[in-house]
């Protein structure tokens, strides 16, 4: 092996290590890989900075903005809502979630559909006495199989397409090709979840209900007059680190201050709100200067003065990953309190703020209602869900953007315009038309993402020009003995693993080259081969780390990782029989 292909596999071999262990963030991880193949001269700069100019760049930042403005003006809410019917029986309701789900996700990337279903399907749940974990998971599964209805419909689909520009290889994709097994695969789907799925997804209580423990007491003490803590922020005079509770809000002469700041400073017959147990009292009585308000300690309502239950889920991007809440002056950054941590299914125990915090984690938030408002569009939360009730938008333009992304769609369609410049238009036009605004526009747009797939390009250039991809290539071929059908299943398999190893996007970038050199030494039609990884880097039901929308769902459905595995793998096996059985007769090897 030459020795830029030796650098290359162990710039490779670290990334996996890194992105497995979660040392660092898989973006981040990217970037020091293209940084490092370009400072070794593996790479010149302009091939190195060549992925960002990919066209698929520019079609995922504008399907950010579009997921935003049907998010926005609630476009497809009424429709979640109306397909849920009234059936209280899981099964009966897989129908109901998984084709919608699927049918959106195909046009819209499937990450927005599942943080637009998920809050209304958390209300349905609890006004039906279900259990959110029976159809937490579906909702992810139909949305991750509902991307592969179309070349748009999930960002390795999209950057597929930006491979094949770059490569300068012209294939006879239409929108709606991959549908010729996305849709099989939507009523396997549907046929196994009523059949068994629903059966073995567990029933475990709601987020909410573990939220209402975590926020069920209140105590309310006022700064008496000529107190010692008056005139002194909260940090000086002792109030910001208490054993049993924490300050969640300050009534000050007629105003009230949520979410409060360790600089604010106490007044005197100032009352301040205390969250915590009833040993709290005892712990606050301590304190020279305060006095009890009114009865020492009450049950708390849900809608008590202006703080609002927030459930948020830490994205794998996030500077809260590998942080302590305390390291991490939540309060302060975020302008919220956080009452519980849940990981895997089950609450962490111990004090809130010496917990590290971990990608997936489902924090529970007590802060002002306009905590979403301000962090909707921030890189630290996967998820953001009101627990004290669904947050009702403007629908005035709801008709508007539909309108205009039926138009975007029957544009592709007719091949009038391809996607990049007909992304482009529906993105002016959502703004054009107020549909969303040029602010949020621009704060829908994931620059973390875009950065790693720009890298993620570089990688793969760099695993196609060293060797790395022909070699690869050469494996494959001799495990399959020269099977033609085997170095299909093969190659799918071996993006399978790469998806629920890193991320799907990094997963295609990777494959690809590899795909290309097994149709040509095989002398086969390339593709089947495209397919398969198409595909493969779609199948991720294994783990909630394979895909962003298992690791929403996790905490909303108190998963655990082996409830994952448990459902996901039958699945698993049955959606690629469909595959490998379906890609040949479609898309047939022999060169034409």
């Amino acid at each position: 092996m030459e020795l830029d292909a030796l650098i290359t596999l162990v710039s490779l071999l670290a990334f996996l290590v890194v992105a497995l262990r979660g040392i660092v963030a898989v973006d981040i991880a990217l970037v020091g890989v293209m940084t490092a193949l370009l400072l070794l001269d593996i790479l010149t700069p302009t091939e190195a900075f060549k992925g960002f100019s990919n066209p698929a760049l520019i079609v995922i930042a504008c399907f950010y903005i579009v997921s935003a403005a049907v998010k926005e003006t609630g476009a497809i809410k009424w429709w979640v809502m109306k397909s849920l019917g009234t059936s209280k029986q899981a099964s009966l309701l897989m129908p109901r979630i998984i084709l919608p789900t699927a049918m959106i996700s195909s046009v819209i990337s499937n990450t927005p559909v599942v943080a637009i279903f998920i809050p209304q399907l958390q209300q349905w749940a609890r006004r039906h006495n279900l259990s959110p974990s029976k159809i937490m998971m579906p909702l992810s599964f139909a949305a991750i199989l509902g991307g592969t209805l179309s070349l748009i419909g999930t960002s390795t689909n999209i950057i597929l397409l930006g491979l094949l520009e770059d490569a300068d290889i012209e294939v006879p994709f239409k929108l709606f090709s991959p549908a010729l097994i996305g849709i099989p695969l939507i009523i396997i789907c549907t046929i196994y979840f009523i059949l068994l799925g629903s059966r073995w997804l567990p029933n475990r209580k709601d987020v909410s209900d573990v939220a209402q423990n975590a926020r069920s007491y209140a105590v309310s003490m006022r700064v008496s007059d000529n107190s010692s803590v008056a005139g002194k922020s909260i940090a000086e005079a002792g109030l910001r680190d208490l054993k049993y509770s924490y300050l969640a809000e300050i009534q000050s002469h007629g105003r009230i201050i949520p979410a409060v700041s360790p600089s604010e400073i106490v007044q005197e017959r100032d009352i301040l709100v205390f969250m915590g147990p009833p040993e709290a009292v005892s712990e606050l009585r301590e304190i020279p200067g305060l006095e009890p308000a009114e009865a020492d300690v009450y049950k708390l309502r849900n809608n008590y003065g202006s703080r609002s239950l927030i459930e948020a889920v830490v994205a794998p991007t996030s500077n809260l990953v590998g942080k302590t809440v305390k390291q991490s002056n939540f309060r302060t950054t975020y302008g919220g309190a956080i009452l519980a941590i849940s990981r895997n299914g089950e609450e962490v125990i111990g004090k809130v703020g010496s917990i590290t915090l971990m990608q997936g984690d489902t924090l529970l938030i007590e802060s002002s209602p306009d905590f979403l408002k301000r962090h909707n569009y921030g890189r630290d939360f996967l998820l953001l869900a009101n627990l004290d009730g669904t947050t009702l938008p403007d629908t005035a333009k709801a008709k508007t953007t539909l309108a205009l992304l039926a138009v975007f769609v029957l544009v592709v369609f007719q091949d009038l315009l391809p996607i990049s410049s007909a992304s482009l238009g529906l993105t002016c036009a959502l703004v054009l038309t107020k549909c969303i605004s040029l602010e949020n526009a621009q704060k829908s747009i994931d620059l973390r993402l875009l950065a790693a797939i720009g890298s993620s390009l570089a990688l793969g250039l760099a695993i196609q020009k060293t060797g790395l991809a022909n070699a690869a290539a050469d494996g494959i071929i001799s495990l399959a003995n020269g099977d033609i059908y085997l170095n299909l299943i093969l190659l799918y398999i071996a993006t399978i693993m790469l998806t629920e190893s890193i991320t799907n996007n990094a997963a295609i970038v990777i494959a690809f080259p590899i795909a290309q050199e097994v149709s040509l030494a095989l002398d086969a039609s390339l593709l089947p081969f495209l397919m398969a990884i198409m595909f493969g880097a779609s199948m991720s039901f294994l783990t909630p780390f394979g895909y962003q929308t298992n690791l929403m769902v996790q905490g909303p459905g108190r998963y655990k990782p082996a409830d994952y595995l448990k459902v996901g793998i039958p699945l698993s096996i049955l959606c690629s029989i469909v595959v490998i059985a379906l890609i040949p007769l479609i898309w047939p090897f022999e060169l034409r």
